[in-house]
């Protein structure tokens, strides 16, 4: 296993690119939840998950 080129913790167990906490996805997308800004991290969202079955 390759590691990542920038190391992106990862603690969603069921997420196709997680590998042992790290996230192993080409490249990420992270949006706001509400428009282009956010306060918190809460209110951000990775558009690059997909669900690992």
């Amino acid at each position: 296993m390759d590691a990542p080129r920038m190391k992106v913790k990862c603690s969603v167990e069921n997420c196709h690119y997680n590998k042992q906490h790290l996230c192993f996805a080409d490249g990420l997308e992270v949006n706001g939840k509400h428009g282009t800004t956010a306060q918190t991290s809460d209110d951000t969202i990775c558009k690059t998950f997909i669900e690992h079955k």
